[in-house]
C-alpha cells in the first residue's frame, strides 16, 4: 500500500513574505538620513569595484558593463549593471542571481561610504563576511542570502545602527549569535538568519530590537529554552524558530505579541503545555508547533483566534478531547492534529468550519461516530482520520463534500455499508477505507468517481463481486480489495485501466482465471492475487507486463506452464507462487532478474536444473523452491547472494555435494536442503557459520562424520541431519549449541556412547531424536537437565543400564520412546511414567518393568531373587575368618572413612553457578537433576512473594516481575497470570507456550519455562533490560535516546520477526496484538516481539478468519499489502 499522504507542513502555506513586509517599510526608509560622510571621489569608488571584479568569476558576464574607458579609473560607475547613484555617489549595489563566484575579501568597503543598499543574494559567494563591512555605516539594507558564506557573524555588524533589513539566510554560517550585535539595531525591522548552522541560544539582549517585525531563525542548531524576552518585541508580526533544538516550554510572554500573525515553532524539542495566553493573539493567522513534545490539552482559548487560518499541532503528545471552541474558528483552512494522544469524540462544532480545506487527526485515540455535521465542510479537500477508534457507519452527508480529493478512514472500527452518496464526490482522487468492518458490496455509484486514482477497501467484510464498471475509471492507479469476502471472477474490463500500477485482490473467494486483458496493463508493477480460488494457466499476455516488480499468485489452483518470457522486463523483486499446480520449466528470463529479493515457488511441479535456471542475485534475501521437481547440483553461485537469509530447496531431486560457499554467506539464517539426493560430507565451512539458526540436511545420502566444528553453531536452534549415512560418534562439541530447541540425528549409522554434554542443551524443547542408530552405553543422568524437552526418542539403539532417576524432573515431557534397546530395571515413579507414558515406548528391552499396563510388574519374586543372590554373595565374602583378612578389611575401612569425610566436605563446597539449568542458555549447569520446587521457591524468594516493588509491568492477563536469583545472580522476567473469576486465562497461557515453543528468532523473546499449578501459573522469559517501547516513548528523557537510526533498526527488527512468523514458521503464526507495549528493547536497543497470549497459529487448509483481537488502535492488519 502506498504511504498515506501526510499533511503538507506549515512552510508550504502562503505566507506574508518578508519582501512584502519590507515594501511596507519603504516610505519610512525615505526619511532616514545617514550621518555625514568623509568625501570620497567617484574614481575611488570605480577603482574599488573594478578591483573586486578582477577577483571574481563571472561566467554569465553579468559584470560586462563594469569597464573603464581607455583603462581610466575616472569612468563613472553609475550606468553599470546593479549600480544606483545619488548625486554621483553610489548608494545601491544590487546584483541578485548574477552568478558571481568569489569572496568579499577584495572589496574595499571604505571606498563606498554612501552605500545604503548592498544586495548580492543568490550568487556563489564563499568565505567569511569581512569585518570591514562595518565601514558601510549608512547601510539600511544588507542582503547576502542564498550564497555559501561561512564563518561566524562578525561583531562589527553591531556598528550598522541604521540597518532596517538584514538577510543572511541560506548560507553556511556557524557559531553563536553574539549578544552585543543587537545593541544598536533599534531600527531593524527584518532579521533573517535561517538555514545556517548557528548554535548556542537566542541572547536575552534581543529585546533591544524594539522595531523588529520579522524574525526568522529556522533551520539552525540553536538550543536552550526560548527566551521570555521575545515577548518584549511588541511590533513582531512573524516569528519563525522552527527546525532547531529548542527545549523547555513555550514562554507565556509570547501572549504579549498582539501584532503577531505567524508563529512557527515546529520541529524542536519543546515540551510543556500549549499556553492559554496565546489565545490573546487576536491577529494570529497561522500556528505551527508540530514535531515537539507538547503535552496536556489544547486550551479552549484557541477559540479566540478568529483570524486563524492554519493550526498545526501534529506529532506531539497532546491529550484530552478536541476543544469544542475550535468550531468557532470560521476562517480556519488547515487543521492538523495527527499523531497525538487525543481522545473523545469529534465535536460536531467542527461542522461550522466552512472554510476548512485540510483536516488531519490521524493516529490518535479519537472515538465515537463520525458526526454528520462534517458534511457541512463544503470546501474540504483532504480528510485524514486514519488509525483512531471511530465506530459506527460512514455518514451519508459525506456525499456533500464535493470538493474532497483525498479521504482516509483506514484503521478504525467503522461498520455498515459504504454509503452510495460517496459516488457524488466527483473530484475524489484517493479513497482509503481499509482495516474497518465495512460490509455490503462496492456501491454502483462509484462509477461516477472519474478522477479516482487510489481505491483501497482492503481488510473489511465487503462481499459481492468486483464491479466491471471499475474498468471505466481510467485514472485509477492503485486498487486494493485484499482480505474481504469478494467472490465472482476478475472482470476483463480491468484491462482498460492503462494507468494501473497496483492490483491487489488477495485473500478473497475470487474464482475463474486471470483474464488475458490484464496483459494491457503495461504500467502494472504489483499483481497480488494469492489465497483465492483462481485456476487455469497464466495467460501468455502477462509477458507484456515488463514493469512487474511484485507477482504473488500463491494458494490458488493455477496450473500449466509459465509463459516463457514472463519476466522479460527484468524488474521483478518479489515472486510468490506457493501451493499451485504449475509445471514445466521456469522462464529463462528469471535468471536475469537481478533485483530479486524474495522468491517462493514451493509446492508445485516445476522442473529445471537449479545450477542453470538461477543467476546471481545481490539483493536476494529469501528463496523457497520446496517440493518441486528441480534437479542438478547446488551451484557455488549461491555463495554470491550475500544478502541471503533463507535458502529452502527440500523435496526435489538435487544431487551432488553441498557447496562450502554456503557456509560463507554472512546472513544465512535458515538452510533446508532435505529430501534430496545430496552426497558427500557435511562441509566444515557450513558448521562454522555464525548466522545459521536452522539447518536441515535430512533425507539425503550424506556420509562421513559429524564435523567436530559443529559446536561453533552458537546461534543454531533447529538441527536436523536425520536419514543420512553418517557414521562415527556424536561429537561432544554438540553440547555447545546451547540454543538448540530441536535436534534430530535419527536413522544414521552413529555409534559410540551418548555424550554427557547433550545434557547442556537446556533449551531443547520440541524434540531430541537419536533413534535408529547404534548408540551404546548407559543413558547419562545429565539428560535429566533437559527440563523443557517435550519429546525424546532414543529407540532402536543398543543402550543399556536403567532409565536415569533424573528423568523424574523432566516435567515438560509428553513423549519418551526407549523401545528396542537393552535397558533394564524399574521405571521411575513420577506423573509422566504413571499417567502419560505408553507401554510401547519401553518394549523390546532387556528387562524394564513398572506399574504400566503392558509392561511386566516389578514383582516381589524378582526382587527376592535379586536379594537372595546378593545375600549369597555377601556370605561368600565374609566366611573366611582368617585374622589376616580381618586386619586387611579393618585397614581398608579405616582408610575409606578417612578419605570419605573430606570428599563429602568437598562436595559441599561445589559452587552453584546456576540454580536451574533451564535458565542458563550458555549450557553451564551444576545440578544433575532439576528440582521444580526449589526453582519455585527461589523465584518466590527473589520477588519476596511477588511484591509490587519487583513488578515491571502489568497487562490485562498478568503482571511481570523482575527476579534476580540470589545464588546465581541470573535475572529473569516472570509473568504471573491474574486470577479472573477464580481462574486464570488458561487459553492465553497455553497460547503463549504453544506459540513460543514453535518459534526461534533473534527478535522474538525467548520462553525459558513455565509453571502450571491450580493456584499459580507462571511463565519465565529472558529479561530484556530496557522494557517496552511504549514506556520509552512516553518518557521524554528515555525517548531522546531513540534517534532515527535506532528507530529504523527497531522497525527492521519487528519486521524481521513478523516476516519470520508469517512466512517462515510452519505453520505460520499471527501475533494479533503488535503494539508498542509488546515490543521490548534490550540495552543495545534491539527489539523483541513479546506477549503471544492471543496469537493465532494458522491452518494451511483453512481460510483462518478470526474475531477482532488486540489492542484498540493497534489492530494487526495481517499480511502487508506492499
Amino acid at each position: 500500500m502506498p504511504t498515506t499522504e501526510q499533511p503538507t507542513m506549515e512552510s508550504s502555506l502562503p505566507l506574508y513574505s518578508s519582501s512584502f513586509l519590507f515594501l511596507l517599510l519603504l516610505p519610512s526608509l525615505s526619511h532616514l538620513h545617514p550621518p555625514p560622510q568623509a568625501t570620497v571621489s567617484p574614481p575611488s569608488e570605480t577603482k574599488a569595484l573594478l578591483h573586486w571584479k578582477s577577483t571574481l568569476q563571472d561566467p554569465s558576464r553579468a559584470l560586462h558593463s563594469w569597464t573603464a574607458l581607455h583603462n581610466s579609473n575616472a569612468t563613472s560607475p553609475c550606468p553599470w549593471l546593479g549600480i544606483t547613484c545619488t548625486n554621483s555617489r553610489i548608494t545601491e549595489l544590487s546584483l541578485p542571481r548574477a552568478g558571481l563566484v568569489g569572496t568579499l575579501d577584495a572589496l574595499d568597503f571604505s571606498a563606498l561610504p554612501s552605500l545604503t543598499v548592498f544586495s548580492l543574494r543568490r550568487n556563489f559567494l564563499t568565505g567569511a563576511i569581512p569585518a570591514a563591512i562595518a565601514n558601510l555605516s549608512g547601510l539600511v539594507l544588507l542582503d547576502l542570502a542564498h550564497n555559501r558564506l561561512s564563518g561566524t557573524l562578525p561583531t562589527s555588524l553591531a556598528t550598522l545602527s541604521l540597518l532596517v533589513k538584514l538577510d543572511l539566510s541560506a548560507n553556511e554560517l556557524t557559531g553563536e549569535i553574539i549578544p552585543a550585535i543587537f545593541a544598536n539595531w533599534t531600527r531593524l525591522t527584518d532579521l533573517r538568519l535561517e538555514q545556517n548552522q548557528l548554535t548556542g541560544n537566542i541572547p536575552a539582549e534581543i529585546h533591544h530590537l524594539s522595531s523588529l517585525r520579522t524574525l526568522r531563525l529556522s533551520d539552525n542548531q540553536l538550543g536552550d529554552p526560548i527566551p521570555r524576552e521575545l515577548g518584549d518585541l511588541k511590533s513582531l508580526v512573524l516569528l519563525d524558530l522552527s527546525s532547531n533544538n529548542f527545549t523547555g516550554s513555550i514562554p507565556r510572554s509570547l501572549g504579549n505579541l498582539t501584532r503577531l500573525t505567524i508563529l512557527y515553532l515546529s520541529d524542536n524539542q519543546i515540551s510543556g503545555n500549549f499556553p492559554h495566553e496565546l489565545g490573546n493573539l487576536a491577529q494570529l493567522g497561522e500556528i505551527g508547533m508540530s514535531i515537539n513534545h507538547l503535552t496536556g490539552r489544547i486550551p479552549s482559548s484557541v477559540g479566540n483566534l478568529s483570524n486563524l487560518y492554519a493550526l498545526f499541532l501534529l506529532v506531539n503528545q497532546l491529550s484530552g478531547p478536541i476543544p469544542y471552541e475550535i468550531g468557532g474558528l470560521e476562517n480556519l483552512e488547515w487543521l492538523g492534529l495527527s499523531q497525538n494522544n487525543l481522545s473523545g469524540p469529534i465535536p460536531p462544532s467542527i461542522g461550522n468550519l466552512s472554510q476548512l480545506i485540510v483536516f488531519f487527526i490521524s493516529l490518535n485515540s479519537i472515538s465515537g461516530g463520525l458526526p454528520p455535521e462534517l458534511g457541512n465542510l463544503a470546501n474540504l479537500e483532504k480528510l485524514n482520520f486514519q488509525s483512531n477508534l471511530l465506530t459506527g457507519p460512514i455518514p451519508s452527508s459525506f456525499g456533500n463534500l464535493t470538493q474532497l480529493k483525498k479521504l482516509f478512514l483506514l484503521y478504525n472500527q467503522l461498520t455498515g455499508p459504504i454509503p452510495h452518496e460517496l459516488g457524488k464526490l466527483g473530484n475524489l482522487q484517493t479513497l482509503i477505507l481499509s482495516n474497518n468492518s465495512l460490509t455490503g458490496s462496492i456501491p454502483s455509484s462509484f462509477e461516477k468517481l472519474t478522477q479516482l486514482e487510489t481505491l483501497y477497501l482492503s481488510l473489511n467484510r465487503i462481499s459481492g463481486s468486483i464491479p466491471s464498471y471499475l474498468g471505466n475509471i481510467t485514472t485509477l492507479q492503485s486498487l486494493s480489495l485484499h482480505g474481504n469476502q469478494i467472490s465472482g471472477t476478475i472482470p476483463h474490463e480491468l484491462g482498460n485501466l492503462v494507468n494501473l500500477t497496483d492490483l491487489i485482490i488477495s485473500d478473497n473467494q475470487i474464482s475463474g482465471s486471470i483474464p488475458p486483458s490484464l496483459g494491457n496493463l503495461t504500467n502494472l508493477s504489483q499483481l497480488v492475487v494469492f489465497q483465492n480460488q483462481l485456476s487455469g494457466p497464466l495467460p501468455q499476455a502477462m509477458a507484456n507486463l515488463t514493469g512487474m516488480t511484485d507477482l504473488q499468485l500463491s494458494y490458488n489452483n493455477f496450473y500449466g506452464f509459465l509463459p516463457s518470457d514472463l519476466f522479460k522486463g527484468g524488474e521483478l523483486m518479489w515472486l510468490s507462487m506457493i501451493d499451485n499446480h504449475f509445471e514445466g520449466p521456469l522462464p529463462q528470463s528469471l535468471r536475469n532478474c537481478s533485483r530479486l529479493i524474495r522468491v517462493q515457488l514451493g509446492q508445485n511441479q516445476l522442473t529445471g536444473d537449479v545450477s542453470q535456471d538461477f543467476g546471481v542475485y545481490p539483493d536476494l534475501e529469501f528463496i523457497d523452491l520446496s517440493y518441486n521437481r528441480f534437479y542438478g547440483v547446488l551451484s557455488a553461485n549461491w555463495g554470491e547472494c550475500r544478502n541471503l537469509t533463507t535458502l529452502h530447496i527440500p523435496g526435489n531431486m538435487i544431487s551432488g555435494k553441498i557447496p562450502p560457499e554456503l557456509g560463507k554467506l554472512p546472513q544465512l539464517a535458515s538452510l533446508d536442503v532435505s529430501s534430496n539426493q545430496l552426497v558427500g560430507e557435511i562441509p566444515r565451512e557450513l558448521v562454522l557459520s555464525t548466522s545459521l539458526q536452522e539447518l536441515n540436511l535430512s533425507h539425503n545420502q550424506l556420509s562421513g562424520v559429524i564435523p567436530l566444528e559443529i559446536g561453533n553453531l552458537h546461534g543454531i536452534n533447529t538441527l536436523d541431519i536425520s536419514r543420512n549415512n553418517l557414521t562415527g560418534a556424536i561429537p561432544k562439541q554438540l553440547g555447545e549449541c546451547t540454543r538448540l530447541r530441536f535436534l534430530k540425528l535419527s536413522m544414521n549409522e552413529l555409534n559410540g556412547s551418548l555424550p554427557l554434554e547433550i545434557g547442556n542443551l537446556v533449551n531443547l524443547q520440541e524434540l531430541l531424536d537419536l533413534s535408529y542408530n547404534s548408540l551404546i552405553g548407559v543413558i547419562p543422568q545429565q539428560l535429566g537437565k533437559l527440563v523443557m524437552l517435550v519429546n525424546l526418542n532414543l529407540s532402536h539403539n543398543r543402550l543399556s543400564g536403567s532409565i536415569p532417576s533424573s528423568f523424574e524432573g523432566m516435567y515438560s515431557l509428553l513423549s519418551l520412546d526407549l523401545s528396542y534397546n537393552d535397558l533394564e530395571g524399574p521405571l521411575p515413579k513420577d506423573r509422566f511414567f504413571q499417567q502419560i507414558a505408553r507401554a510401547e515406548w519401553f518394549r523390546h528391552n532387556k528387562g524394564l518393568c513398572g506399574d504400566l499396563h503392558g509392561l511386566p510388574s516389578c514383582s516381589s519374586s524378582i526382587i527376592q531373587h535379586h536379594s537372595r543372590n546378593a545375600r549369597n554373595l555377601i556370605l561368600s565374602i565374609v566366611l573366611p575368618t582368617t585374622v589376616v583378612l580381618l586386619l586387611l578389611v579393618t585397614f581398608v575401612v579405616i582408610l575409606f572413612l578417612r578419605r570419605a569425610k573430606p570428599m563429602k566436605d568437598e562436595e559441599k563446597e561445589v559452587p552453584v553457578k546456576n540454580l536451574f539449568s533451564i535458565l542458563n542458555f550458555d549450557g553451564e549447569a551444576v545440578y544433575e537433576q532439576f528440582d521444580g520446587k526449589a526453582i519455585y521457591e527461589e523465584i518466590i524468594d527473589a520477588t519476596e512473594n511477588f511484591d509490587e516493588k519487583y513488578c515491571i509491568g502489568t497487562g490485562g492477563y498478568g503482571s511481570v516481575y523482575k527476579a534476580q536469583l540470589v545464588r546465581t545472580g541470573q535475572v529473569v522476567a516472570v509473568k504471573k497470570l491474574h486470577p479472573q473469576e477464580e481462574a486464570v486465562d488458561e487459553r492465553g497461557f497455553q497460547n503463549e507456550i504453544q506459540a513460543l515453543t514453535k518459534m526461534r528468532h533473534r527478535n522474538i523473546v525467548k520462553l525459558y519455562g513455565f509453571c502450571s499449578h491450580a493456584r499459580c501459573m507462571l511463565l519465565i522469559y529472558e529479561y530484556i533490560e530496557k522494557g517496552n517501547l511504549s514506556a520509552i516513548l512516553s518518557s521524554q528523557e528515555a525517548g531522546m535516546e531513540l534517534d532515527w537510526n535506532r528507530r529504523v533498526n527497531i522497525i527492521k527488527d519487528v519486521a524481521h520477526a513478523l516476516s519470520y512468523m508469517h512466512h517462515d514458521c510452519n505453520p505460520p503464526t499471527v501475533h494479533r496484538d503488535i503494539s508498542s507495549k509488546n515490543i521490548l528493547l534490550d540495552s543495545n536497543f534491539n527489539a523483541y516481539v513479546s506477549d503471544f497470549g492471543i496469537a493465532r497459529i494458522l491452518k494451511p487448509d483453512s481460510s483462518n478468519w478470526s474475531a477482532h483481537a488486540g489492542t484498540l488502535g493497534y489492530m494487526a492488519p495481517g499480511k502487508p499489502l506492499s
